[in-house]
């Protein structure tokens, strides 16, 4: 097999193992049901992944490629869905609220933002923001490592996310590869180190349940 075909049979399913990333929360989402409660479930993946969604539709809009755009709308609504779960089960939505106004109005400057750029340049800056955002987004859990390390407990960290995220990362690194995209590898050998170190603090540090309120 040559290996343009190689790379285009990685790069279908890193396109398809991506579209099952956005059912993991799905996991999480369950167990809030179940245990009426959202004690240590951590609002960010949902807001940011609407937000992200968000970005990457005027990103397709910018690419003139009608496939990105779909996916991200069925992304969108995936994601508000979850974002709902969390707002009907939880006990105290100050702060999630108030993420979600920051995180809306950034969304909304960054939206406006593409159409003042000069035309010959929005699509390679713009991009390397979204890069910078999606990194953030995936390594989000790590801003409560002193916590987790305080108290020995890897509850915080969605492990359905950060897993189905590695195993995504790892199949688009490999077609980065194979079509030799430096922003592409770079994306995702990124992200794969970060999902590698939350990975393993969830091994050291067990799930304790009930530990951590609202």
């Amino acid at each position: 097999m040559s290996g343009d075909g190689l790379a285009d049979i990685i790069g279908k399913v890193a396109a398809v193992a991506t579209v099952g990333t956005f059912f993991a929360p799905v996991v999480i989402c369950w167990d809030i049901i179940k245990k009426k409660s959202t004690v240590n479930v951590d609002p960010t993946p949902f807001i940011g992944g609407m937000a992200i969604s968000i970005l990457m539709i005027k990103n397709g809009i910018l690419m003139n490629d009608p496939n990105i755009i779909p996916v991200n709308i069925f992304g969108l609504v995936l994601n508000l869905i979850y974002f709902l779960v969390y707002y009907l089960y939880t006990a105290n939505m100050g702060p999630a609220m108030s993420m979600l106004k920051k995180v809306s109005l950034f969304t909304a400057i960054l939206w406006w933002y593409t159409m003042l750029e000069d035309e010959k340049l929005v699509e390679y800056r713009f991009g390397v923001i979204l890069t910078v955002l999606m990194l953030i987004l995936i390594g989000s859990p790590l801003f409560s490592l002193n916590e987790i390390i305080k108290k020995q407990d890897s509850s915080m960290l969605p492990f359905p996310m950060i897993s189905s995220g590695s195993v995504v990362a790892c199949l688009w690194l490999i077609y980065g590869l194979l079509i030799d995209n430096i922003f592409i590898k770079v994306q995702n050998g990124v992200a794969l180190i970060l999902c590698a170190v939350q990975l393993v603090l969830i091994y050291k540090y067990p799930k304790k349940d009930g530990k951590k309120s609202d």
